[in-house]
């Protein structure tokens, strides 16, 4: 084992164990932060209450009270105040206004519906009033129809420098005996043409929230040289999310769902795959959001001639995902995950469990708007970081007879968008990716360059 590896899993056990720590310290945090004392917007909530009481005919105390109340996520409250002001000054736009969007925000379509629309016929609107009113009654309009389609296509080119994934050595040790590699072995670089083509329908059942829905995804990608990598997927989910509301939880759905999928690896069927999964999307906060998926899939594999004993990997996998989303301004967004997933193959040494973890970092910002470029839509520039371990459940006769194989990897990627007209964006990603391993022929270091176009639809 070398002193590389060593260090590398080192690392990344001293790392799982500080992601544990912090894990408990957040939950002992929250433990506490529930018995503390009253956060300072509770705290102005409490005031402008006494204001209230003490100045009932003081509208601005009132419509600050409101606007407050619906920060601390008590809408209901919220609604109470601005419906009682209407009775003393009727057709306040503003007020209208933060009803509209209240009402919207609980689900109560109708309500939201007549607030924004006699908003929206007030003279001499402020632009950016009329604006915020306008993409409140948009939302409406898609929700008021009962089938839903959305959709994104994704196509570019990209440059890698070891693109079969191979290692950077020529020599490599297979059971303590040094193996010179030949040239189909060795790391070679490349480039590709891709493609990606997603599909998401959602029917409302009119039935508090719940939703059958349904997602289509399909990949293609052709190399230039390695026509064994040649790669083509498609995959569908399907079934019914529910609304939480009915117990309670008005900013969370729960759902289920099947799962079928097929791809095919250098011009030959490689996989199919099948089973089912859950998830799970909140809002904990007014701008933190959660989504969390559970999986179990069947996978059958189907040997060819680039891929001779891939049917050793026909098994079972589990998979399990959490991101936390943290809206903290409309420039700034950062994300959380953290995975698992647990592949039981036909043999050990194609059996593994996996961990791995991401954050992801977003600046938005006004570019230049000539020409072709979108006006008023901002770019993005993105930093991503993540990392994996891989365990293996049996050693590899092949490669080494006496130690199972571990892989510790990490990446990085950099990104920037750039909005065009017609819901259409182009993108250049950088990303560099190294995978550490005890097996020689598992040790790889790859940098991959992406220039790409989408639209959303």
């Amino acid at each position: 084992m070398g002193v590389e590896w060593v260090a590398c899993r080192a690392t990344f056990r001293a790392g799982w164990l500080a992601l544990i720590l912090a894990a408990s310290l957040i939950t002992c945090g929250v433990a506490v932060a529930q018995e503390a004392a009253p956060t300072p917007l509770e705290q102005r909530r409490d005031q402008l209450f006494m204001a209230t009481l003490n100045d009932p005919d003081n509208l601005d105390v009132a419509f600050q009270y409101a606007l407050v109340s619906a920060q601390l996520g008590d809408f209901e409250g919220a609604i109470a105040t601005l419906e009682r002001m209407l009775v003393f000054a009727p057709n306040l736009p503003r007020v209208q206004l933060e009803l509209g969007v209240l009402y919207y925000r609980i689900g109560a379509r109708e309500m939201a519906r007549s607030y924004l629309e006699a908003v929206a016929n007030q003279p001499n609107l402020p632009p950016a009033v009329r604006e915020r009113v306008n993409t409140f009654l948009a939302q409406l309009d898609r929700q008021d129809r009962r089938l839903l389609v959305t959709g994104q296509v994704v196509g570019g080119l990209q440059v890698q420098t070891n693109a079969n994934s191979a290692p950077g050595d020529d020599v490599v040790v297979l059971n303590g005996i040094p193996v010179t590699l030949n040239q189909d072995g060795r790391a070679k670089g490349d480039w590709n043409v891709f493609s990606i083509a997603r599909a998401h329908f959602s029917y409302d059942l009119r039935n508090q929230g719940d939703l059958i829905e349904a997602d289509i995804t399909n990949y293609n990608s052709v190399f230039g040289d390695l026509t064994q990598l040649d790669l083509n997927i498609i995959e569908a989910q399907v079934g019914p999310t529910f609304g939480l509301g009915r117990v309670g939880l008005d900013q969370a759905r729960v759902g289920v769902y099947g799962i079928l999928g097929a791809n095919a690896l250098g011009h030959s069927i490689y996989s199919t795959t099948y089973g089912a999964g859950a998830r799970l999307q909140a809002s904990l906060a007014e701008t933190l959001l959660y989504d969390g998926r559970a999986e179990v899939r069947v996978l059958n594999y189907d040997n060819s001639t680039y891929y001779p004993t891939v049917r050793l990997q026909t098994g079972e996998e589990y998979r399990a995902v959490g991101q936390l989303t943290k809206l903290w301004s409309p420039r700034w967004i950062t994300s959380v995950s953290a995975g698992s997933r647990v592949v039981d193959a036909r043999t050990d040494f194609k059996s593994y469990a996996e961990v791995t973890g991401s954050a992801n970092a977003t600046y938005r910002f006004m570019g230049p708007s000539y020409g072709p470029l979108a006006e008023g839509v901002p770019w993005a520039l993105s930093l991503t970081g993540g990392l994996l371990y891989r365990d293996y459940w049996g050693a590899d006769p092949l490669v080494n007879a006496d130690e199972t194989e571990e892989d510790f990897a990490l990446w990085a990627e950099a990104g920037i968008s750039v909005p065009m007209e017609q819901n259409i964006a182009v993108f250049l990603t950088g990303q560099i990716r190294h995978q550490a391993s005890n097996y020689d022929t598992r040790e790889y270091t790859n940098a991959i360059f992406t220039l790409g176009v989408s639209k959303r639809f």
